[in-house]
């Protein structure tokens, strides 16, 4: 696979379903990506690569770097070439606004693409969440969501990571934009719930390649990936 193309594990669907078992390793994931955004087996914590390492936020407030034996069932991710978008964003109040601001820095136009961002600033104010790890029989992603934990953090410098995703991979992945937080000194991390930007900046690259990772699971080969978890989606995603 060159890297120009996006790189995904398993389907949001099938985690939604409660498919946690591990699919690729660290290892194998930073041979394809070096940013994105995941989870790791049993659906313990919420994955952040940044710039070639790989932290999990956990449920306890903790976070670290993985080891390369580390385990992933989904995660969204890529490698930035030398076409990345250098840009930057200010006096944004909340995570809508956020998002906002990402699209208009999107100069290609173009919402049939996925897009990867890499922000780093400083944050007035942060809020994420992240789940407790799970056991076998694993429960659904919604059942799960119930028992997240979520932190707040003032005056926090630290990166925004994420991905968007184009509308026609509904099922897929979520469309529109999944952005995870770590902070400057990587001890802390999770899923965005809200955020708030003094002065930011970072780069944002759109691909057209894409390349889909599914687990040989049995439990992946007899589930019904055809339903529509839209609307359970929204409501895990905190939308």
């Amino acid at each position: 696979m060159d890297d120009t193309a996006f790189y995904q594990v398993s389907t949001l669907n099938s985690l939604m379903l409660g498919n946690f078992d591990g699919v690729v390793s660290v290892e194998e994931l930073l041979r394809h990506a070096s940013w994105g955004v995941g989870t790791f087996e049993g659906l313990d914590g919420e994955a952040v690569l940044c710039d070639g390492h790989v932290y999990d936020g956990r449920a306890d407030g903790s976070c670290t770097e993985q080891d390369p034996s580390a385990l992933l069932p989904f995660c969204a991710a890529a490698d930035f070439t030398g076409e990345a978008e250098r840009f930057s964003i200010h006096d944004c109040c909340s995570l809508a606004a956020v998002e906002e601001a990402l699209d208009a820095a999107r100069d290609d136009g173009n919402d049939n693409l996925w897009h990867l961002v890499a922000l780093h600033g400083l944050f007035p104010q942060v809020r994420w969440r992240s789940c407790p790890k799970q056991e076998k029989p694993y429960p659904t992603m919604e059942a799960c969501a119930r028992e997240q934990r979520e932190f707040e953090a003032h005056a926090q410098a630290g990166w925004v990571i994420g991905v968007r995703v184009p509308p026609y991979m509904a099922g897929v992945n979520m469309p529109g934009w999944h952005l995870h937080f770590l902070s400057e000194d990587r001890r802390r991390g999770g899923h965005l719930l809200d955020l708030a930007v003094q002065v930011a900046a970072g780069r944002l690259q759109s691909y057209h390649e894409f390349q889909l990772v599914v687990p040989v699971s049995p439990e992946f080969g007899s589930e019904d990936l055809t339903q529509d978890l839209s609307a359970a989606t929204q409501r895990v995603e905190g939308q």
